[in-house]
């Protein structure tokens, strides 16, 4: 890899592959999917938020957590030290 950063089409697909298996397994179709973005400083209730979510779809809803997705860059560790503010 050219760059620390960098995280290549086949890493990423392998990636993408496991994880929407891992997310939709045990999860139903519907007709008219809704999506609920959440977002702010910590504390300001978004875990709260997700869990009124989650308990009014009685769980049938896909969860995408950024702490959870970049952990699994690559070089997570590598950029963790290298940005430690803000990981």
């Amino acid at each position: 890899m050219a760059n620390i950063t960098d995280f290549t089409e086949k890493q990423f697909e392998d990636r993408l592959e496991k994880n929407v298996e891992r997310l939709t397994k045990n999860r139903l179709a519907v007709e008219s999917p809704t999506a609920f973005l959440l977002g702010g400083q910590p504390g300001s209730g978004k875990t709260s938020l997700r869990s009124a979510i989650s308990e009014e779809t009685q769980g049938n809803v896909v969860i995408i957590d950024n702490d959870t997705f970049k952990q699994q860059h690559p070089n997570f560790d590598e950029l963790v030290k290298l940005y430690e503010k803000g990981w």
